[in-house]
């Protein structure tokens, strides 16, 4: 039987023993989670999610009196934390600046999303960069009985224009595949999803014109779009294993 979907609009909508048994694709478009497929693909050695400032720097400090040259990374209001080594501008994480390093990394929305998923019994970090390596590991994973769980970070706990359209996009592939299924009992988040994304073939209008897109291009960052929207620009499969994010082979 196809694997049931449930995309969750903004993490405070579910409660995490919900996830339990389950694959959870953690969506932060605009842009952490773009970020941290950057950051792999670039080859990062790992990408450590801290949910506070406070946190990020003891990691941080903590890796780096054990030898690791680690890199503090992240934003808060999508303006890099001071004394911080990078933001949250997903081309500036390139082979020269994070290859062979671990980064951590605190954002305004996507780490505390990612960290409400903790109970799930996976948890991969999807964007558009690796929207077909999320769709061809949930299509293979054999787990008819493992439901995908799409979850939205939002923005101060607001739905999203740019996280419900990638959990769209990614549902309607895996629906069209034939591995996936809507529960009819309370499948209205995900059937809301896919038929937005049907409705929005064109991925980089829908992220420019959205209220995260607009926010970006006031703060002189409207290149990040172009980025955040490119379908398959960093094909890697971030799943959490541990206290860190790693590119799955």
């Amino acid at each position: 039987m196809p694997r049931l979907i449930h995309v969750h609009l903004v993490p405070s909508l579910f409660a995490p023993a919900m996830l339990a048994g389950g694959t959870a694709v953690v969506i932060d478009v605009l842009r952490a989670s773009t970020t941290v497929c950057h950051a792999l693909h670039a080859g990062a050695d790992r990408v450590v999610p801290c949910g506070s400032v406070e946190d990020a720097r003891e990691t941080a400090a903590k890796l780096r009196a054990a030898g690791e040259p680690a890199l503090l990374a992240g934003e808060r209001g999508c303006v890099i934390v001071d004394g911080f080594d990078l933001g949250n501008t997903p081309t500036d994480f390139t082979p020269e600046s994070v290859g062979g390093r671990p980064v951590v990394l605190t954002t305004t929305n996507g780490t505390a999303a990612l960290l409400r998923c903790l109970e799930a019994e996976e948890v991969l970090v999807g964007s558009f960069g690796n929207l077909s390596a999320i769709c061809a590991h949930l299509s293979a994973d054999g787990s008819d009985e493992r439901p995908v769980h799409f979850v939205c970070a939002g923005t101060d706990r607001n739905v999203t224009l740019e996280d419900a359209l990638f959990a769209g996009r990614a549902a309607n592939r895996l629906l069209a595949a034939g591995v996936g299924r809507i529960d009819h009992h309370d499948g209205d988040p995900t059937r809301l999803a896919t038929a937005f994304a049907a409705a929005h073939p064109d991925t980089a209008a829908a992220l420019a014109d959205s209220r995260g897109g607009r926010n970006l291009a006031k703060l002189g960052r409207g290149e990040d779009i172009a980025v955040c929207a490119a379908v398959d620009s960093a094909p890697v499969l971030p799943r959490l294993t541990g206290d860190a994010l790693r590119s799955v082979s």
